[in-house]
């Protein structure tokens, strides 16, 4: 990440923001199995050892951070590399799977990142990347966040995806907005609901069993654990679907907007 101000810490982020990366790299671990794993702006190194204890063949983790890094060996015993996301220093299609959370909204290039993420991927790799909506995230009159420099709306984010790879399968996280015939419109920032006073005092309620996760502080012991976090979710079908920070296929006929956008895609032949 060629911006150090903003990091998920374990010990010290906020529940929005532990959660919203836990579910990330539960997500992505589903897919790293006997793979060689790049994970592109590491930071702390949860998520390297996360994903390698997920059983990939083996994980990289690059950040442009150089205290990050000594963190995360010393930590985690993980393989890190000093390096910038735009010039990633591990060979050309050397990794079968590149992981890249938040990191793409920091770089000044991102086209310089995409093909770099290409290069090092071998020819049938795998890319799972997360980005903020910035229709969503940095609405006109909200102020900026000021580590960003590349937020992109997920037209572009789709495009600038297409100049290297195809398949491109989309997710979402966090739920801005839905219609009222969704569900998810039930636990969506905005619900169309909370124009009725008596239904809007009730979702409020709902929300906070729904959604621990979300309104008290994250417990010691997970903040000490967090790849126990990544791997071991035993939350019920319904918890998680009702949970905030679920990762959930978007299909735009499902009715509801994500703050958060991860695409899946497969490196173009």
């Amino acid at each position: 990440m060629d911006n150090t101000g903003e990091r998920m810490v374990p010990e010290y982020s906020d529940a929005n923001t532990f959660w919203e990366h836990i579910h990330r790299y539960s997500f992505a671990a589903k897919w790293v199995r006997d793979k060689r794993v790049l994970d592109i702006a590491s930071g702390e190194g949860y998520g390297c050892y996360g994903l390698l204890s997920a059983g990939a063949k083996s994980v990289i983790g690059v950040d442009i951070d150089v205290s990050a890094c000594a963190h995360a060996a010393r930590k985690y015993k993980v393989d890190v590399r000093v390096g910038s996301a735009e010039a990633i220093p591990i060979e050309t299609g050397s990794v079968d799977v590149a992981v890249s959370f938040e990191t793409i909204e920091h770089v000044p290039n991102p086209d310089r990142f995409v093909r770099e993420i290409s290069r090092v991927l071998t020819p049938d790799g795998l890319l799972i990347i997360s980005t903020p909506d910035k229709n969503l995230y940095s609405p006109p009159g909200k102020e900026r966040n000021p580590y960003h420099c590349s937020e992109m709306a997920p037209e572009e984010f789709q495009a600038l995806l297409r100049s290297a790879f195809s398949n491109i399968s989309l997710f979402g996280q966090r739920p801005h907005s839905a219609k009222w015939w969704s569900p998810i419109s039930l636990i969506s920032e905005t619900c169309p609901w909370d124009q009725l006073a008596q239904v809007a005092k009730l979702r409020r309620r709902l929300w906070s069993k729904w959604n621990p996760q979300r309104v008290t502080p994250v417990p010691k012991v997970k903040r000490e654990n967090p790849v126990d976090c990544i791997l071991h979710d035993k939350s019920l079908w319904l918890e998680r679907a009702v949970n905030w920070s679920a990762v959930r296929p978007l299909r735009r006929s499902r009715g509801w907007s994500p703050v958060f956008l991860i695409a899946v895609a497969r490196k173009r032949n």
